[in-house]
């Protein structure tokens, strides 16, 4: 699997997460074996980009590993300038998100409340991807809801306007983290795309990083909640 000119071989890869993936984190994930860890979500709005929180969101120092950095937000200007702040200050890869459940981020329409606008969607993707010259990946969910589980969609709009990989976590926004992820949706991702596709959800043990490889077809695997447990 390629990421622009990074090169991984059936990669493990820590998903992003807010409060847990610091640096610290990413380098003790780094030692012990993963091959790609993202950063804590940073946001667009750049008020808050010399706040403390950000500030050392911002800091690679001493960063082991390729240096990934999520983005978050629900303009597409604002995140093609976060990207090139990021970038500026040492990311080699950008992230935008588009999976998180959150309330407080879904209330302001960005995380995972993107997927129900594909047409924004297009937009912030083409605006980031055309503000940076470091590769872009995006991480997704199933879709909103049951009724609205729109991941393949979004993974051609991704592919078609520059995405260089995909992570897809087998949950909608409405399951939260609650119930068992559900892999059918990534495998169907998987066959409508030619990107990378990272399978994210529920991966709590190498027999089921096996199993999940195996069912979807994916690419890599995308690890959250079971490398904090562990």
């Amino acid at each position: 699997m390629n990421i622009g000119k990074y090169t991984f071989k059936t990669p493990v890869i820590l998903a992003p997460m807010a409060g847990i993936t610091d640096l610290p984190f990413r380098n003790l994930c780094y030692q012990l074996g993963a091959d790609l860890c993202v950063s804590e979500m940073v946001t667009a709005e750049k008020h808050l980009w010399k706040s403390r929180k950000t500030r050392l969101r911002l800091d690679h120092t001493d960063a082991k590993g390729i240096r990934s950095v999520q983005i978050a937000g629900t303009d597409p200007i604002k995140l093609a300038d976060a990207a090139k702040y990021n970038v500026k200050h040492g990311a080699q890869i950008i992230d935008i998100n588009m999976g998180c459940p959150a309330k407080k981020v879904c209330n302001v329409l960005a995380g995972s409340a993107l997927l129900k606008d594909e047409a924004l969607v297009a937009d912030i993707i083409a605006a980031v991807v055309n503000a940076v010259g470091v590769p872009v990946t995006l991480k997704i969910r199933t879709g909103w809801d049951e009724q609205n589980k729109n991941a393949v969609n979004i993974a051609r709009i991704a592919e078609q306007n520059g995405i260089q990989a995909i992570a897809v976590h087998g949950r909608t926004r409405a399951d939260a983290y609650s119930g068992e992820a559900e892999y059918e949706t990534i495998a169907e991702v998987k066959a409508s795309v030619s990107i990378p596709v990272i399978a994210n959800g529920d991966i709590i043990n190498p027999e089921k990083a096996r199993a999940v490889l195996d069912t979807t077809g994916a690419d890599g695997i995308m690890i959250g909640r079971a490398a904090l447990g562990n």
